[in-house]
């Protein structure tokens, strides 16, 4: 069991961490807007991927909730691998940030494919609208988790840079 104090420190390390980089609303609205540029090709390819897999029914009568978990799962990697090329300057080695991304990317799946599953299957929600929804809403929380866990910023080669010529 974690105490209270403990959590309160890790906390304070990380709002600490933010000022040694530098890491404040200026650069996260920039990153994000890069982070969002880049995540509309990743968008795109996911909702195509979607599109065929719901097309094709792989798990008759949950054809929205299969379409969903397929599509999340095959665009983690590929959105990891976009995001680790365009994104973010990063000289974190790339094996750890997948498998941190990974575990980031699972989590939220778990989360989407269960809404997914409700709002379709319970309560008839069209399968797009509800697409759209977990793609909306989880879109920067995705960038914030991404960021910090699979793309650490003191891993950044321009934070190096910058370190290594005393600025």
């Amino acid at each position: 069991m974690v105490d209270g104090n403990e959590g309160m420190l890790e906390r304070f390390v990380l709002l600490e961490g933010m000022q040694d980089l530098d890491w404040n609303r200026s650069v996260m609205m920039r990153e994000f807007l890069k982070f969002s540029t880049v995540g509309l090709f990743n968008t795109l390819f996911a909702w195509l991927l979607y599109e065929i897999l719901y097309g094709v029914n792989v798990w008759p009568g949950h054809a929205a909730v299969a379409a969903w978990s397929i599509s999340c799962t095959i665009g983690m990697v590929e959105s990891h691998y976009v995001h680790y090329k365009f994104t973010f300057k990063s000289s974190f080695p790339y094996g750890r940030s997948l498998s941190r991304a990974i575990g980031v990317y699972a989590s939220q799946l778990i989360v989407t494919t269960s809404i997914t599953y409700f709002f379709v299957e319970h309560y008839g929600v069209n399968h797009r609208l509800v697409w759209l929804f977990n793609t909306c809403v989880f879109g920067f929380l995705n960038f914030i988790m991404i960021r910090w866990i699979a793309f650490p910023p003191d891993y950044d080669i321009v934070h190096q840079t910058q370190t290594v010529l005393g600025h």
